[in-house]
């Protein structure tokens, strides 16, 4: 069974608003995320801290973090404390042109044998690390890497079985200045 998490937790100290507020897509994109996920059958939780909790109606499922200030990870670590013997999609709020095809071929493409699955930039041959599947392999490594208080999801994928999505991925424009979100505006709008 497949879960989705809706990272909305951060600071969003470079943006200089709430990300997870912004109305890009027509309405505030932690709800605009969520109604994605939730019309796709999958349940569907907003992770977010304290702050976050009170403005978030409690009509939406929302985990709230229990680590603090150690980013997705965190999160992450919250709702595998919630259920571990799920695998968790996890969704960044400030993925601004996440379309619902790419969600779908994400769940398409997991598999049993891999505890990550997820898309890879075909410039830089990164893994996209907050529009991915972690599967119950790699819940060991990551409980592992904050006890040592390494707090980075791409040294995660690093160290576990990665299965990579390649191809087009304009979708996965992160958002986390103005800058980003003016120049960005015109992809996927």
């Amino acid at each position: 069974m497949i879960k989705c998490l809706i990272l909305v937790g951060g600071e969003s100290s470079r943006m200089g608003e709430e990300k997870y507020l912004m109305e890009d897509n027509g309405t505030p994109q932690y709800q605009y995320l969520y109604e994605m996920l939730t019309a796709q059958g999958y349940p569907t939780y907003i992770s977010c801290n304290e702050r976050q909790n009170e403005v978030i109606p409690d009509t939406y499922a929302k985990l709230v973090d229990t680590y603090d200030q150690i980013g997705p990870i965190g999160g992450l670590a919250t709702a595998i404390a919630e259920d571990a013997r799920c695998s968790w999609l996890v969704v960044a709020c400030d993925l601004m042109g996440l379309t619902a095809d790419a969600v779908t071929r994400l769940i398409s493409a997991n598999a049993p044998e891999y505890d990550i699955v997820t898309y890879q930039h075909p410039e830089s041959g990164f893994y996209e690390t907050t529009l991915t599947i972690y599967n119950p392999g790699a819940f060991i490594v990551l409980k592992r890497a904050i006890r040592k208080e390494v707090y980075s999801l791409q040294d995660i994928l690093k160290k576990c079985p990665t299965k990579a999505i390649k191809g087009e991925v304009d979708f996965l424009v992160n958002v986390n200045t103005r800058e980003d979100r003016n120049t960005s505006r015109g992809s996927f709008l």
